[in-house]
């Protein structure tokens, strides 16, 4: 019987095991209309500004309107109120140097 226990403790150890790891990877990523976001490669407009040290945010809502960011580097996330989520890399040829 005592190793009935045991291999019952192995069994919920492991099963716990995989069900941290799988809700630690799901919060890591957005998932949208069968497209995966990784949620360190995107952020809000907000979020982009404080990482690249750009004044305000309607510089980077302009950028995005005159296509210096491209539309594939945006996404509308209805589900939270709307909001906008753009890939974390520099758009602007200032902030490449």
């Amino acid at each position: 019987m005592t190793a009935a226990i045991t291999k019952s403790k192995e069994d919920l150890d492991s099963l716990l095991s995989e069900t941290r790891n799988a809700i630690s990877e799901a919060q890591d990523y957005l998932s949208k209309n069968g497209v995966r976001y990784e949620l360190h490669d995107w952020v809000t407009i907000a979020e982009y500004c404080k990482r690249f040290n750009i004044p305000n945010t309607q510089t980077v809502s302009n950028w995005i309107k005159r296509g210096i960011v491209p539309k594939e580097d945006t996404v509308v996330i209805e589900e939270y109120n709307n909001i906008r989520l753009i890939k974390a890399i520099p758009y602007n040829e200032t902030l490449k140097q």
